[in-house]
């Protein structure tokens, strides 16, 4: 994205429950720390810390063996700290605010590097990523720099049976009424109850529902706000195409399995692996787990972007990358980060070898990655998604990326639920989509 202006800050509470004051008095103490901190690290050494969110096994292991390689060539320690994404922000706060900020990390969440930016505690990437050429939005700018190193999109495409599509005689959706006709054809009912879903999206309160199920909405409405930041979800044919939207998701659900109401991502994954729905919505994880638990699927599935309801195509997603925090090593951090990026980088996409999908598209042409023996089984899913991310016609869309530019606010829409209790306004409340639309945004609104 092009650079962007810095948003508003409501004074008070910040969205991870933090006092924006306490925030940046922890901030100025350990600026103030770098003054004395030279001449302790000169005689002990330089410890750096880094917090993975990437908790898997594989790719800690990636880290730990860079780490201890590093080691023995500088004499730089790095000592990793991990914690699901879920947590990574409030361990990172809590550090900072303590006067002893993390020097690394990984992150994954517009308003956490906004927040980090606003606070003045992150240290500008933008020579290192200006190096290579990223697919789309996948490396944004806010206020004219680049605050993260991406290194996967977690896209999120329709994951389908392809062998249970030649059965029925079905051909991939062109439109969400195509869609929909799949799902209903796939489905596999037993007394009124489903058995087989013929699709899985999630409809809880919670990140994987604004994640996962918006992709067919963004095909059609990709902006929540107008360039001027006026809401207008419910505007005009805008109001139209949300409505639609919800009336296709409700009746999507008489397809999908019992228990919607509380699946996330684990189910995600698990129903279409068992065999349990013909149709999720997932990133490449979902190839990981098909191998993992259920091979015999490995040539039995394939992928489409989210259609919408004119034929335009979508798909929902959340970058990952690397930070730098401004502490007393940030020099040290930021070598050896360069270093990490030159010797480890392709490692480290091969410890989640799918899921990693790359946002630098000169990886794909590289030896070190496209040989491994996975992704060259699943190059046909990989030169997929690499084409959406190519793609000038393909909606690249989020729910915190739904404004005219990188800006807090989409990402208060996330952090609400809006979107996800829009649907269940519709679907388990049934009111009318036209009175869900506009609950939604006047909901949107009074957000500010």
């Amino acid at each position: 994205m092009s650079e962007n202006k810095p948003s508003h800050w409501n004074a008070g509470i910040l969205n991870f429950g933090v006092n924006r004051r306490s925030f940046l008095k922890g901030s100025a103490a350990f600026a103030g720390a770098t003054i004395a901190a030279p001449a302790v690290f000169a005689q002990s050494g330089v410890t750096l810390r880094f917090l993975s969110s990437e908790t898997s096994a594989g790719s800690m292991a990636v880290l730990k063996k860079a780490c201890e390689l590093y080691e023995s060539k500088t004499g730089v320690k790095t000592i990793i700290d991990s914690s699901p994404i879920s947590g990574s922000s409030q361990k990172i706060l809590a550090a900072v605010n303590a006067g002893t900020p993390y020097d690394l990390a990984t992150q994954g969440y517009i308003a956490d590097i906004l927040q980090y930016v606003q606070a003045d505690v992150l240290v500008p990437l933008t020579d290192l990523v200006g190096k290579y050429e990223w697919g789309n939005r996948a490396a944004w700018q806010y206020n004219g720099e680049n605050w993260y190193y991406p290194y996967d999109y977690n896209l999120v495409a329709t994951y389908y049976r392809k062998d249970l599509y030649e059965q029925k005689g079905l051909k991939v959706p062109e439109t969400r009424d195509q869609y929909l006709e799949n799902c209903r054809a796939l489905a596999v009912t037993n007394g009124g109850s489903v058995d087989v879903g013929g699709c899985v999206l999630p409809l809880a309160s919670d990140s994987a529902t604004n994640w996962a199920s918006f992709g067919s909405l963004f095909a059609d409405v990709p902006r929540f706000y107008d360039d001027s930041w006026n809401v207008i979800l419910d505007q005009g044919e805008t109001a139209q195409q949300v409505a639609s939207f919800l009336d296709f998701y409700a009746e999507a659900y008489k397809t999908m399995p019992p228990g919607m109401a509380t699946v996330s991502y684990a189910e995600l994954m698990s129903l279409f692996v068992t065999g349990k729905a013909a149709h999720t919505n997932y990133s490449g994880r979902l190839v990981e787990t098909i191998e993992a638990t259920n091979p015999e699927l490995a040539d039995k599935y394939d992928i489409f972007p989210s259609p919408g309801n004119s034929g335009k195509k979508a798909l929902s997603y959340a970058f990952d990358g690397f930070v730098v925090f401004k502490s007393p090593q940030s020099e040290e951090a930021l070598k050896f980060l360069k270093w990490f990026i030159d010797d480890f980088y392709i490692e480290w996409l091969h410890s989640a070898w799918m899921n990693f999908q790359p946002a630098r598209l000169d990886i794909y042409e590289d030896p070190r990655w496209n040989s491994h023996p996975m992704i060259k089984k699943h190059w046909n899913t990989m030169m997929k998604m690499k084409s959406y991310i190519e793609d000038k016609d393909m909606q690249l869309i989020a729910v915190d990326t739904t404004g005219p530019s990188i800006d807090i606010r989409p990402c208060k829409i996330f952090n609400a639920n809006i979107m996800p209790e829009m649907l269940q306004n519709r679907v388990l409340n049934g009111a009318s989509s036209a009175d869900c639309v506009k609950a939604a945004a006047e909901r949107i609104r009074s957000l500010g």
